[in-house]
């Protein structure tokens, strides 16, 4: 018992139940907000800014912060585009040809020009 005990040096009963007690404490108290922001599609850059800059209240505030601010991050690693929410209006051949009679109308396409966007839109 004496050799699996040396590297605690004269630490007495109540030394070693605070360290086995105050030091996980001190542990969870650290990791909260990556504990608090476990479930979150952010929760790796919540866990690294805990880890590398957890040690400085600064980082550790940026970390609680992040693990509870309600917006949800989208992840920028997703296979998803974030503009595909803004869809384009659908517009059908019919309507671009009306819109071409009328300027071929106007006088400000020629014949020509006015047959020529037909048949690239028909085609």
């Amino acid at each position: 018992m004496k050799s699996t005990l040396l590297f605690l040096g004269d630490l007495g009963g109540i030394e070693l139940l605070l360290m086995l007690v105050v030091l996980p404490g001190i542990c969870i108290l650290h990791f909260l907000p990556s504990i608090l922001g476990r479930k979150r599609p952010d929760a790796l850059m919540i866990f690294l800014i805990n880890l590398l800059a957890g040690w400085s209240i600064i980082g550790w505030f940026v970390a609680l912060y992040l693990a509870l601010r309600n917006a949800p991050v989208s992840n920028p690693f997703s296979s998803s585009p974030a503009f595909a929410s803004v869809a384009a209006p659908a517009v059908s051949v019919a309507d671009e040809l009306a819109k071409l009679r009328d300027l071929r109308d106007q006088g400000v396409l020629t014949p020509e020009e006015f047959e020529r966007q037909k048949n690239n839109l028909i085609s």
